[in-house]
C-alpha cells in the first residue's frame, strides 16, 4: 500500500497564522459533532487526552448537547472509531436505497424530507469523488466495503442530526444554549475548538457576538466541518461572514471526510482569504477496524491540529500543576448542564480591609442572586467556606468573578461514607480501668458519624451522652436527639464509652466514663459531604474557643473516601486542613485508615483479589491526625493486619496508618435493639470504623488519669505511638503496632 500524506492548500497555513497567544486566561470550548456520545466527563476527557495528552481540568470545558438528541449515552468505553461497531451487522445499501431511507431520517416535513434527500445525494456524490482524489495524493487504500460502510453510518447520523437541528426549532434552541451558556461575557477570552455539527452550532452562536463587548472568541478551530456545503449555508443566517470576535479561525479535514466534502471555507465567508484551510490525515481513517475518517478525536490527535493548538495557548497550558480555582476533579463532571454539583467554595483569607464574616456575606448575597433564590441550590455557610450545589454556568460564572469576591479555590464538596467484648483486654484497656482508674471520666470526646440513638441501656450507667448536634442540613448544627437509622454512629460510641449492665457488663467501652459530643454528619445511609463535617469541626472549635480551657478533649471520624492528589497536597484537601487547625487548638483527631485494602478487578480470567498499597483516603493521610488501621481482635500476632485495612504509604511518601488496633467482628451497641430483649442489644461489625473507636478510647482514658497532656495532641501522639506492641508486619500495613495503654501509663 502507498503511504497516504496530508496535503496542505495554497498560501499561509494555520502554524504559521496562529502565533502564541499572550492571553493568561485563556478556556478552550470544545463542542462536538453529530451521533451519540459516551456521557459528558468521559467524552470531555476523550478530547484532552487526545489533544494534550493529560485531562485538563477546569480549563477545558465541554459543550455537551446529544444528551437532548439521545437519552441514553454510550458506554464509557466507547470511541468515536468505535461507535459504528456498535450498530450490529453490516449490510451493504445502494445510493438509492440510502436516499430513499434518508426521508426517515427528517420526520419534519415536506422541506425537511426534501433537505435530507438533496443531502444524501450530495455526501454519497463528493465521497466517491472524494476517494478518487485521495487515490491521486497516494492514500492508502482500504477495502471498499469498509470504506463504504463509514460512509454509509456517517451519512445517516449526519443527515438526522442536522435535519433535527434546522428543523426542530425547541431542539435547536437547546442545542444552542448548552454552548451559549459556556460563553461568560466577564470570562474568557475563549478559544472554540469544534467538530462536525458543532461546527455549525458554535457558528450560529458567535454569528450573534459582537467584537470588544460580551464573551470573546478570538480563536476559531472547525474539524470535519460542513459549513462549506450549500445545503447547510442554505440555514445558516446571511450574509455569510465570519464572526466579529473571531480574529484567527483554522480549518481541517480529512480527504475522505463524507462530512466535510467541500473542504475549503476561505473563499466562502467574508471577508475571503482570512480562513486558513488544511487537508489533514485524520488518525482513525488509518484504522481497519474503526476506520472513521470524521472522528473528533481522529482530528485532534493529528500533529497538524495540534501544533496550531499549542501556537495559541503555549507550551505552558497542558502543565498538569498549573494555578486554578475550580478544582480539577469538580471540573471533570462540570460537562452535564442541567445537573447541580456539590461545592466548597474557600474564602481568601488574607486581610484586605474585610472581615472573614464580610467575604461569606458578600459570597452569599452573590450566590443567592447568581441562583435566583433557587432552594435547591442550597446555599450552606460554614466557616472559612461556603457550601452549596450549583450549576456548571453558575460554578463557571463565580469563578470569573473570584477576584472580587476573594474566592481562594472552589472544591468539589466530596462524598464521605462510614468506614465499616475481647478486644478491651487486647489493648490493655481494661487492665488500665482496673489498675490505673483510666475511665475515661472529665474527658469529652466528639463523635463524627451517623448519629446515635442516645437510648441504649449502654449510655445509661454513667449518662454518657452529652450533647447531640445533626449537620446534615443547611443552616448551623441543629442541637437536639438525632437518629442512627444506619447504626453505625450507635456502634462506634459504643466502643469508646460506657457500659453494659448485669449479664452484659463485660460490654464496655475502652473509656466507659467518657462523655460524648454526637453530631451527625451522615445520613442514614453512611454517606456524607465535606462540608456537613467541617461544618461540625467548625463548631467543636467555637465551643473550645468560647472556653477558658478545652471542653472537647478529643474527635472521632470513623469516616472517610477516596483521595485524588491531582487535586490538592496529600493531606491539605479542605477537610484537612480544617481538622489540621483544630489539632493546633489541642484537640486529638482519631481517623480509620479506611477499608481499601483489598480490591475486586474484573479480569480476562473472571474476577481477581488484589491488596494495594497507596490506598489510605482521606482525610487519614493528614499528618497532624492520628490514622488507625484494623487487626485481629483476638490474635493479633497470629493473623496480623485485617486483609480490608488500608496501606501506606501516602501519596507523598509518608507512613500510615500510624497504629493498628482490633476492627475485626467488634461487639458493640445495636442501634435496633428491643429494650426487653437483651440478646439483641449488641451486634458485630467489622471494619477500620471500629478500630478507630479503640484508640479514641484509650486516648481518652489516658487523657483522664495523666490531665497534664490535655490540650497536647503532638505529645499525646508520641507517647501512643511509642509505646505500641509490635506485631513484626510492614511499617505501611501496621504503623506502630497495636496500643498499649498500661505501657502509656506506666512509663509516663
Amino acid at each position: 500500500m502507498a503511504k497516504r500524506t496530508a496535503t496542505k492548500r495554497k498560501g499561509l497555513t494555520a502554524k504559521d497564522v496562529f502565533s502564541t497567544s499572550t492571553e493568561t486566561n485563556l478556556t478552550i470550548i470544545y463542542i462536538h459533532g453529530i451521533a451519540n456520545k459516551p456521557a459528558p466527563a468521559v467524552l470531555k476527557r476523550q478530547w484532552d487526552l487526545a489533544l494534550f495528552g493529560v485531562d485538563m481540568g477546569s480549563r477545558t470545558r465541554m459543550a455537551y448537547w446529544a444528551d437532548i438528541r439521545y437519552p441514553q449515552p454510550l458506554p464509557s468505553a466507547a470511541t468515536e472509531a468505535k461507535a459504528m461497531m456498535l450498530t450490529g451487522s453490516y449490510r451493504p445499501l445502494s445510493d438509492e436505497e440510502i436516499v430513499d431511507q434518508s426521508k426517515q431520517l427528517a420526520p419534519y416535513g415536506k422541506e425537511a424530507e426534501a433537505f435530507a434527500q438533496k443531502l444524501a445525494k450530495r455526501i454519497l456524490a463528493q465521497a466517491k469523488k472524494d476517494q478518487i482524489q485521495a487515490e491521486s495524493v497516494e492514500a492508502k487504500i482500504l477495502p471498499p466495503w469498509i470504506r463504504r460502510s463509514a460512509t454509509e453510518w456517517i451519512t445517516k447520523q449526519f443527515i438526522e442530526d442536522v435535519s433535527a437541528y434546522f428543523y426542530n426549532r425547541e431542539q435547536r434552541a437547546a442545542i444552542q444554549e448548552r454552548f451559549r451558556s459556556l460563553l461568560i461575557p466577564e470570562g474568557g477570552p475563549y478559544f472554540v475548538i469544534s467538530h462536525s455539527l458543532g461546527t455549525v452550532i458554535s457558528y450560529d452562536v458567535m454569528r450573534e457576538l459582537s467584537a470588544g463587548t460580551g464573551a470573546q472568541t478570538p480563536y476559531y478551530i472547525t474539524l470535519g466541518s460542513p459549513l462549506g456545503i450549500d445545503e447547510v449555508q442554505d440555514n445558516l443566517q446571511k450574509p455569510l461572514r465570519i464572526p466579529a470576535p473571531v480574529q484567527r479561525w483554522a480549518n481541517f479535514a480529512d480527504l475522505l471526510d463524507p462530512v466535510a466534502f467541500d473542504k475549503s471555507l476561505s473563499d466562502e465567508f467574508t471577508p475571503t482569504g482570512k480562513i486558513t484551510d488544511e487537508i489533514v490525515v485524520n488518525r482513525d481513517s488509518l484504522r481497519i477496524s474503526g476506520f472513521n475518517p470524521h472522528s473528533a478525536t481522529g482530528y485532534l490527535a493529528t500533529r497538524d491540529v495540534q501544533t496550531t493548538v499549542r501556537k495559541i495557548v503555549g507550551s505552558s497550558f497542558a502543565e498538569p500543576l498549573s494555578p486554578f480555582i475550580v478544582a480539577r476533579d469538580l471540573a471533570a463532571e462540570m460537562t452535564d448542564p442541567t445537573e447541580r454539583f456539590p461545592v466548597l467554595i474557600e474564602l481568601k483569607e488574607e486581610m484586605t480591609g474585610r472581615t472573614l464574616e464580610e467575604k461569606r456575606q458578600r459570597l452569599i448575597a452573590e450566590l443567592i442572586q447568581l441562583t435566583a433564590k433557587k432552594r435547591d441550590a442550597r446555599i450552606d455557610p460554614l466557616r472559612r467556606f461556603v457550601a452549596a450545589e450549583l450549576t456548571s454556568t453558575e460554578i463557571d460564572r463565580l469563578a470569573v468573578k473570584h477576584p472580587t469576591l476573594e474566592i481562594a479555590r472552589i472544591w468539589k464538596n466530596s462524598e464521605k461514607r462510614a468506614l465499616l467484648d475481647k478486644s478491651t483486654q487486647v489493648v490493655q484497656a481494661y487492665t488500665a480501668q482496673l489498675g490505673y482508674g483510666a475511665t475515661g471520666r472529665g474527658i469529652s470526646w466528639a463523635i463524627l458519624d451517623t448519629g446515635i440513638v442516645a437510648s441504649h441501656p449502654h449510655f445509661k450507667t454513667y449518662n454518657n451522652i452529652a450533647a447531640q448536634w445533626d449537620c446534615t442540613e443547611v443552616g448551623p448544627p441543629k442541637m437536639g436527639e438525632v437518629t442512627d437509622e444506619s447504626g453505625h454512629g450507635t456502634h462506634v460510641a459504643g466502643i469508646i464509652a460506657g457500659s453494659g449492665t448485669g449479664d452484659q457488663a463485660a460490654y464496655r467501652g475502652m473509656a466507659p466514663e467518657a462523655k460524648l459530643h454526637i453530631y451527625k454528619v451522615l445520613d442514614d445511609h453512611g454517606r456524607g459531604s465535606d462540608s456537613w463535617v467541617i461544618k461540625a469541626l467548625d463548631h467543636i472549635a467555637s465551643i473550645n474557643e468560647s472556653s477558658p480551657t478545652l471542653m472537647i478533649h478529643g474527635v472521632n471520624l470513623s469516616l472517610g473516601g477516596p483521595f485524588d492528589p491531582t487535586v490538592y497536597g496529600t493531606g491539605f484537601s479542605p477537610l484537612c486542613r480544617e481538622l489540621r487547625r483544630l489539632w493546633r487548638m489541642g484537640v486529638v483527631v482519631c481517623i480509620a485508615a479506611g477499608n481499601e485494602g483489598r480490591i475486586v478487578i474484573d479480569t480476562a480470567n473472571g474476577e481477581q483479589e488484589l491488596n494495594l498499597d497507596l490506598s489510605i483516603g482521606d482525610p487519614a493521610n493528614l499528618d497532624e491526625a492520628i490514622a488507625v488501621g484494623s487487626v485481629h481482635k483476638e490474635q493479633p500476632h497470629l493473623y496480623g493486619i485485617s486483609y480490608f485495612s488500608s496501606r501506606g504509604p501516602t501519596a507523598d511518601g509518608r507512613a500510615k496508618p500510624d497504629l493498628v488496633a482490633p476492627g475485626e467482628r467488634i461487639v458493640s451497641c445495636n442501634a435496633r435493639f428491643v429494650a426487653k430483649k437483651p440478646a439483641t442489644h449488641y451486634v458485630p461489625m467489622s471494619g477500620t470504623s471500629m478500630a478507630c473507636p479503640h484508640v479514641s478510647g484509650i486516648l481518652a482514658g489516658f487523657l483522664s488519669v495523666r490531665r497534664e497532656f490535655i490540650g497536647r495532641p503532638d505529645q499525646v501522639k508520641e507517647i501512643l505511638l511509642s509505646h505500641c506492641t509490635d506485631l513484626k508486619r510492614d511499617r505501611y500495613h501496621q504503623g506502630a503496632g497495636m496500643p498499649n495503654l498500661v505501657r502509656m501509663l506506666a512509663e509516663t
